[in-house]
């Protein structure tokens, strides 16, 4: 009988799903939880989050962002570094407008934050109005798309996170939504250029498995300036500005040595694993990582006795 066993106090689970080739692969799916704002010492949670096992959206699936992507999915190239959380004005005094920026290792995102606003029709056209200062804004697709008609009934507002150098001034000239740093849709740009081509060719010759052109991108869900090129190994220092109610932090994404080990017909093998997840939650402060590893099968899938994940 086939087992999982896990040595660590991380979730862990065991899939096994088809490659983009179509071969069975056996998917080992590990996630630790940590205290964002601990040292350098043990930074372990007293509480284990669980593996988010479906996309959850705000609203109707297909016509909303994501809340939560899910974690079982096949290998991502690289790592995705996501923000749950909100801009907070500086110094917990309320602002009109202001700055909120974080960086994991490479990465770095500065997002530009307002206050509600209007269009206010003046004798040069449609000009936005002042913005009322705010204390804070969450961080999301949703205030970042508050213009835009796939949110129906927000049209007369517009969004309150914008990309520093690219503000919304008027009506008939707006840059294209920017500023959430939360998981985007399978559906949204650019993840849908990556999905591949399901035509009646791919019905009658590749069905049900993913097309030929299918890339592995696809499997990224963070914004693209929240995707590093190859995967994130810990250690990388974490500065977060104006991202937590309670200060900007500086700290490093944890180090875990880890090791997969497989057991097919009585023989070992240890496919490499990957960092390909980093979530992080400011105000719960709270960092979580997800690490995976594939091992592809194919027919041998049914040899597979035991899958053991240690501490390297």
């Amino acid at each position: 009988m086939l087992q999982l066993r896990n040595h660590t106090p991380y979730v862990a689970r065991l899939l096994v799903l088809p490659d983009a080739d179509g071969i069975e692969s056996a998917v080992v799916v590990v996630q630790g939880t940590f205290r964002l704002s601990a040292g350098e010492g043990d930074r372990l949670s007293d509480t284990q989050a669980p593996l988010i096992e479906a996309d959850a959206y705000v609203g109707e699936p297909g016509a909303s962002p994501l809340r939560e992507a899910s974690d079982l999915t096949l290998a991502k190239p690289g790592t995705d570094v996501l923000l749950d959380g909100a801009a907070h004005a500086p110094h917990g005094c309320v602002a009109a407008t202001f700055c909120a920026s974080f960086a994991v290792g490479p990465l770095h995102k500065t997002v530009r934050v307002l206050g509600s606003r209007q269009w206010q029709r003046t004798w040069v056209g449609m000009r936005t109005t002042d913005p009322v200062p705010v204390l804070s804004v969450p961080l999301s697709w949703a205030e970042a798309l508050a213009h835009d008609p796939i949110l129906p009934g927000r049209n007369a507002q517009l969004p309150r996170l914008e990309h520093p150098e690219r503000p919304v001034l008027r009506q008939r000239r707006r840059p294209p939504p920017w500023g959430g740093c939360g998981p985007i849709p399978p559906a949204w740009s650019p993840r849908r250029e990556h999905a591949g081509t399901y035509d009646q060719t791919w019905q009658r010759e590749r069905a049900p498995f993913l097309p030929l052109d299918f890339s592995p991108h696809f499997l990224h869900v963070a914004p693209p300036d929240q995707v590093t090129s190859t995967p994130l190994c810990g250690g990388e220092r974490i500065a977060l500005v104006n991202c937590r109610a309670s200060g900007d932090l500086q700290t490093t994404v944890p180090r875990c040595a880890l090791m997969v080990t497989c057991r097919v017909s009585g023989s070992e093998q240890r496919p490499p694993l990957h960092l390909d997840t980093v979530r992080l939650l400011p105000d719960a402060d709270e960092i979580r990582l997800v690490w995976r590893a594939v091992l592809p099968l194919g027919r041998r899938v049914l040899e597979l006795q035991q899958v053991e994940v240690t501490h390297g």
